[in-house]
């Protein structure tokens, strides 16, 4: 199934993408702990009409790792991933500011048990009326593993192991309870119908969980699934159980490329393609015309406490920078066509500077914002839109999921600029017309599997 609208997301990290634009004068510095920017935020994405509004997670801090911007001289803390929201509690909080948007957070599977995750994704579906969305993540880093009071964090086979019999007891645990199980008789006395309940009596690797949940079945049925990654198990993983997966945005060529390999796994999973959306992550720098928005870039670029160290850019690209100069100019520094792999990034830079003579002091202040992950889109509100219709329709992705260099400016202007602009286009919505998570990304509803076992049971009994 083709969908006929992209799927937009916004996207809330406390302070903002950027790690340096909270240094701007507009720009908000204390986004991890004042509720008035996570009210305003989901405010904004419920405004814009979108599908849903996000927060990651982390179960580490860089603080005990060092994991600072190096000046050359000494080092100096930014704000990446110092701290973490709990998404859990933002999203409950985010619930009672809005009654349209999605609300979808991130948790590490390989730290938590699916009773606990089917428990609070019940409760907060219900109290969201059906908004709930999750990105399950199994986390790569060992200082996890340090704080759960492990010794390791598990391998990659071993986490997608879990993971994927935590989908199955966390699926059962939704399932553990039929619709129909409120009767509320008050003459008789019935308040609920206990045949509705089941056991789910798993036993397996990582789990053992006998049931039923003890709160009704979410509204949503399933919550709808996000899931990132690059290794296989984690490509096949999400084909098999999400909805959505969070994808890099590269360059047209190679995304409408790895959008065909994912949707064939779907396929291969006995899923239709529209089962299973891919959303880019981008950061974009929007304005009312072109110049005034690569002039804001260029401003939170220079704001970047970075300098150029050969070794580190080297390192970066896979290209030897030896003997080069923070003033040298890149497209003389730098033959793009020794790295073909990564040519995009500089491509990326020049656009995102819209200037030709960047040199590498500009470069090593893009690339410390991970450009592989959320890169710069920079423009006015037609030229944004312009590469989200123009990559949606050639099947380069589904939908976006809109980071912010800073809060709270850049979301405003996204909904101002962008969003009217794909509405005039008929590839956005004007209005909600659905109500739950799972409607908004144009997905049915998820059957009982739990009841359908028990009746299959019974009939092969009979």
């Amino acid at each position: 199934m083709t969908q006929e609208h992209v799927k937009l997301g916004l996207v809330y990290s406390g302070i903002g993408r950027h790690s340096s634009a909270w240094r701007l004068p507009e720009a908000e510095a204390d986004g991890y702990t004042d509720p008035a920017l996570v009210s305003e935020g989901v405010k904004i994405a419920e405004r814009g009409k979108l599908d849903f509004f996000f927060v990651g997670n982390s179960l580490t801090s860089s603080a005990h790792r060092g994991d600072f911007a190096y000046t050359g001289k000494n080092v100096q803390v930014s704000h990446d991933h110092l701290f973490a929201i709990e998404g859990f509690t933002l999203m409950a909080y985010a619930a009672a500011f809005s009654e349209k948007v999605g609300l979808v957070v991130t948790f590490n599977a390989t730290y938590n048990d699916p009773f606990h995750i089917a428990r609070v994704t019940a409760t907060l579906d219900h109290l969201s009326g059906g908004r709930l969305g999750l990105n399950i993540v199994t986390g790569s880093d060992l200082s996890a593993a340090f704080n759960f009071g492990r010794e390791r964090h598990l391998d990659n086979e071993d986490r997608y192991d879990r993971v994927e019999e935590f989908t199955e007891v966390l699926w059962d645990l939704w399932d553990s309870w039929e619709d129909g199980w409120l009767v509320a008789d008050k003459e008789s006395g019935v308040y609920q119908d206990v045949t509705k309940a089941r056991r789910i009596d798993h036993t397996g690797k990582h789990f053992a969980v006998r049931g039923p949940l003890n709160f009704p079945r979410p509204p949503q049925g399933h919550v709808p699934f996000m899931h990132p990654g690059y290794s296989e198990r984690s490509l096949e993983y999400a084909a098999k159980y999400a909805e959505m997966r969070f994808i890099q945005w590269r360059h047209a060529e190679w995304n409408k490329a790895y959008y065909a390999d994912i949707k064939s796994r779907v396929v291969r999973h006995g899923r239709a393609e529209g089962d299973h959306l891919l959303i880019a992550g981008i950061t974009p720098y929007v304005a009312e015309n072109a110049r005034d928005a690569h002039a804001k870039f260029r401003e939170v670029q220079d704001l970047n406490i970075n300098v150029f160290v050969p070794e580190v850019l080297s390192g970066q690209l896979g290209i030897d920078l030896a003997g080069r100069t923070g003033r040298d100019r890149v497209l003389a520094a730098i033959d793009r066509t020794l790295i073909p792999e990564k040519a995009w990034i500089i491509d990326n830079a020049i656009a995102s500077f819209d200037d030709e003579d960047i040199t590498l002091e500009d470069l090593t202040h893009y690339m410390g914002n991970n450009p592989m992950s959320q890169p710069a889109i920079v423009g006015d509100g037609k030229q944004l839109a312009d590469f989200i219709e123009s990559n949606f329709r050639d099947r380069a992705f589904d939908g976006l999921a809109i980071c912010q260099p800073y809060w709270p400016g850049p979301a405003d202007a996204f909904v101002d600029l962008v969003i009217p602009e794909l509405q005039r286009r008929g590839v956005f919505r004007r209005e909600y017309t659905t109500s739950t998570l799972r409607e908004h990304l144009g997905l049915g509803p998820a059957p009982n599997r739990l009841a359908a076992r028990a009746k299959a049971a019974e009939e092969g009994a009979a």
